[in-house]
């Protein structure tokens, strides 16, 4: 069901809080009884896709590390939580702050703005926290930071039919207008054609999805590239540029069937780098983002690098066994020179319903818990440059005031990485559970992460815990999610899917 769009949500397609609610409530389910499932099956009920499909009741506007081995990891078959008070941290911490974009030197932030109550504080507020956003007003984001990179949400390779004349998704009026001033192009070409059906409007590829019904474009004809790279340069116009969602080549596949215009879907999805790299030439130094969500193949990478930005959709998994794979990913792609905006697969409100088998650990709370591990994640990602180019998106939780649900260890200054990650150790744990311990130094801390391994049956408890003996000649404090600290430590319990953020004493 769609609904008329209000002027900032610019045609987005309509229905996405209750999806997202149907979303969060499946995650809980997949990991009942505390089983890794391969969460990528159900990856692509894209949440973006569905947030973008509410129409708002209410539209509102440098040091090298010491020499002593890195970590030294036991077992430890009685361990408890070992949190101690939480002391406020000292004020160096906050240092290299900037009231511009990047506000950071050590983090690039990301939020996108699926959020209808915006008041002046929070407005105010974002402003000062946030680096890109994606979607809601980009005049009301530039008024409280000039500096911020604002993207339009648009469709890239497909449309809405009949609910909405928008030029980011439902833009078939204008398709129509366009072509008709320029008859050297075929209208009917523009279009993929189901197989066998006939060579008109009745025969296009018509599929529902997400409450809408769709048409795709034929990303091989000279008309339908033409017009997108028109549609591209008129949506980027008076913005930072575009975000295309749905742009991954699991979202063609799995959607587009067999086309008379093409042997198979992956020739489809080669196609559309083409579309690309025309279109981001058109645009210039304005970004040109997809969202590739969990694929990583090789047609997923060409088509980031022809874009060159990606929003990487569910892709920070705490439950997840392959995350080493997804930390490759981000580092050669931003090595390339691909913007990647890493996103946490779960939101804060997911946590309370995951409490009973993820306790708060070495954590305040089973949230902190959870978000630490994706800020550590995000961490171990960055390539040797630092986060110029990679963003991170902690929440996807839109009906709150994003200051009320913020990470407030994101603002910790650990500065920039001195080292590559590396595995540190890697057993079994009092349970009979395999670890792998990853390391990295940052030039005023030391991100140490503890990754599930296999498939089956976790248990993330406090019996899980190993102990891990830290680097003598250094006075390590862990920095909790909230931003606080706790007492200097020489010993760390750590458990299945949990790490910590420890800072140098020497450098505070």
């Amino acid at each position: 069901m769609i609904v008329g769009p209000c002027a900032r949500d610019k045609g987005k397609p309509v229905k996405r809080r209750g999806r997202k609610a149907n979303e969060a409530k499946a995650l809980s389910v997949r990991h009942a009884g505390r089983v890794a499932v391969d969460w990528r099956l159900d990856l692509r009920k894209s949440l973006l896709a569905l947030a973008a499909m509410i129409a708002a009741a209410a539209c509102t506007d440098a040091t090298a590390p010491e020499a002593a081995p890195p970590v030294n990891a036991y077992l430890k078959s009685d361990a408890t939580s070992t949190i101690t008070a939480s002391l406020a941290a000292p004020a160096s911490l906050w240092s290299g702050y900037s009231t511009q974009s990047h506000h950071w030197s050590h983090i690039t932030t990301f939020m996108t703005d699926f959020y209808y109550s915006w008041t002046s504080t929070e407005r105010t507020w974002a402003g000062q926290h946030y680096d890109v956003a994606m979607s809601g007003s980009g005049a009301a984001w530039r008024a409280v930071n000039p500096t911020v990179n604002h993207l339009t949400y648009a469709l890239l390779w497909s449309m809405l039919v009949g609910s909405t004349t928008s030029l980011g998704t439902g833009y078939y009026s204008d398709m129509r207008s366009w072509f008709a001033s320029h008859t050297q192009y075929s209208l009917e070409k523009a279009f993929v054609h189901r197989r066998g059906a006939s060579f008109n409007q009745a025969g296009r590829v018509y599929y529902y999805r997400l409450g809408t019904y769709r048409w795709a474009i034929n990303p091989k004809d000279p008309g339908a590239i033409a017009y997108t790279v028109s549609r591209a340069k008129r949506i980027a116009a008076n913005d930072g540029g575009i975000f295309f969602d749905e742009a991954s080549s699991g979202d063609m596949t799995s959607t587009l069937g067999d086309m008379q215009e093409f042997a198979s879907r992956t020739d489809y999805v080669a196609a559309i780098a083409n579309v690309l790299a025309q279109a981001k030439a058109a645009v210039g130094s304005k970004m040109i983002m997809l969202n590739t969500a969990g694929y990583t193949t090789s047609l997923d990478s060409i088509n980031a690098r022809r874009a060159g930005a990606v929003h990487l959709e569910q892709f920070n998994n705490f439950k997840w066994s392959g995350m080493y794979g997804h930390w490759r990913w981000v580092t050669n792609l931003a090595s390339l020179g691909v913007f990647v905006d890493v996103v946490s697969a779960y939101s804060t409100r997911d946590m309370p319903g995951m409490a009973s088998y993820y306790p708060p650990g070495n954590s305040p709370s089973n949230i902190q818990r959870a978000k630490l591990w994706e800020l550590a994640s995000y961490y171990l990602s960055l390539p040797a440059t630092g986060a110029k180019n990679v963003a991170v998106q902690l929440e996807n939780y839109w009906s709150v005031p994003y200051s009320t649900i913020w990470t407030k260890a994101q603002e910790a200054n650990i500065g920039l990485p001195v080292t590559p990650m590396w595995e540190s150790s890697r057993g079994t744990d009092p349970l009979g559970q395999r670890y792998v311990i990853y390391a990295r130094d940052f030039q005023r801390a030391r991100v140490i992460l503890r990754m599930q391994q296999g498939w089956g049956s976790q248990n993330y408890m406090d019996a899980s815990a190993i102990t891990i003996n830290l680097p003598y000649g250094e006075r390590w404090i862990p920095l909790n999610a909230n931003g606080t600290v706790q007492s200097a430590i020489t010993t760390l319990h750590l458990r299945n899917s949990e790490a910590v953020i420890l800072l140098r004493g020497s450098k505070m």
